[in-house]
């Protein structure tokens, strides 16, 4: 159900202030785990030799979560777009987990409003520590809102909004894979490509 009012989802005040919340927390992360190669650096320096075959392993977590820190951090920008572009629909009980773990959003199709579209959020490597995770295991997610087009991507929220992130289906975004090109109308194309997906 499309919730009216405003024409797109960054038009909403509380929806700019809910992009807001999340780059700012982003970029904490962000910087954060820049802060911990120092530390890093301090305690190797400051232990005996042979604790290296504890902290070595604690390097690999940390360039991890660095690397996935600047991903998320890209992300947010990514957010914003779609958000200028397209409004909020309110979609009761679409969230659910996949086999692997992780949360899948089924969504409307707007073109074909009976059909459901199902896109993921998140990898199977610590997905279980997510909000989305944990929140559709404890049974608390009812509604969400959701901005964009399930065929390519968009942005899912909390309803308020907060817990703003991205989904994407992989063709959508990965230049190795066919865009998605049938059944598209030329309009949902162009607001998919205004919005930063690829649509061949």
């Amino acid at each position: 159900m499309e919730m009216t009012g405003i024409k797109t989802a960054y038009g909403d005040p509380a929806t700019r202030q809910g992009w807001r919340r999340t780059a700012v927390f982003r970029l904490c992360a962000f910087l954060l785990s820049l802060v911990s190669f120092p530390v890093w650096l301090f305690l190797v320096i400051m232990t005996p030799v042979w604790a290296l075959v504890v902290f070595l392993p604690v390097l690999l977590v940390l360039l991890y979560m660095a690397m996935l820190n600047v991903v998320r951090l890209w992300e947010v920008m990514s957010l914003r777009r779609i958000l200028r572009v397209y409004p909020w629909q309110s979609c009761r009980g679409a969230a659910g987990l996949a086999n692997n773990g992780t949360t899948r959003f089924s969504l409307p199709d707007p073109e074909r409003p009976a059909r459901d579209i199902s896109v993921g959020h998140g990898d199977w490597l610590g997905s279980g520590f997510t909000f989305w995770v944990r929140a559709v295991k404890a049974g608390t997610v009812h509604e969400v809102w959701f901005a964009g087009d399930p065929r390519f991507l968009g942005v899912v929220a909390v309803p308020g909004p907060r817990r703003l992130v991205r989904v994407a289906q992989r063709e959508a975004l990965d230049g190795r894979m066919s865009a998605r090109k049938r059944g598209i109308s030329p309009e949902a194309r162009e607001r998919a490509k205004a919005a930063g997906a690829r649509v061949g």
